[in-house]
């Protein structure tokens, strides 16, 4: 499968719902990845990424901002992160600017690590989107953890799938 990274007409419906239905695609998306060859799931997955970017961003701001926890759910992550890990192989490691700083030769950079924060962040927000009259949670939970974790983590999948598109 070529890599391509699209741009795609965000629609007029409301930021919060327009951006629940864009996480929950993701989720899918994410859920499924076994199904997949690993390459062909990137793709699947770099495609997403804009739409979730912009509909994020066209949010920021909707919300005051409450703490968010980093612990939550840590077990299922560790998992799913271990999942994905072993799934994507030698295409999952990359070397960030502080690995480069640091010169051991270690790379730190985990695709597994970046989309599998990103996916219980926007889980925990479609969790209080579903229930009656969660939107303003939902809304809160997603903006706090963007601007606190999972931005950060949607920022170097983003830069990382579009560069390992240049080498395939």
């Amino acid at each position: 499968m070529k890599w391509s990274v699209t741009s795609r007409v965000i629609s007029t419906s409301p930021p919060p719902a327009q951006f629940a239905q864009i996480a929950e695609k993701f989720c899918r998306l994410v859920s499924v990845f076994a199904q997949h060859e690993p390459a062909d799931w990137l793709a699947l997955v770099a495609r997403e990424l804009e739409p979730l970017d912009v509909a994020m961003k066209r949010m920021a701001g909707a919300a005051d901002q409450d703490g968010y926890s980093l612990l939550e759910g840590i077990e299922q992550r560790h998992q799913m992160f271990v999942e994905l890990k072993t799934f994507l192989g030698p295409m999952d490691d990359y070397w960030t600017d502080a690995d480069l700083e640091v010169g051991d030769g270690v790379m730190t950079g985990s695709i597994a690590d970046n989309i599998t924060e990103i996916y219980f962040a926007l889980n925990r927000g479609l969790a209080l989107w579903s229930k009656g009259g969660g939107e303003s949670s939902a809304v809160r939970e997603w903006v706090a953890g963007f601007e606190t974790h999972w931005g950060g983590h949607l920022d170097n999948l983003r830069s990382q799938l579009k560069h390992k598109a240049t080498l395939h």
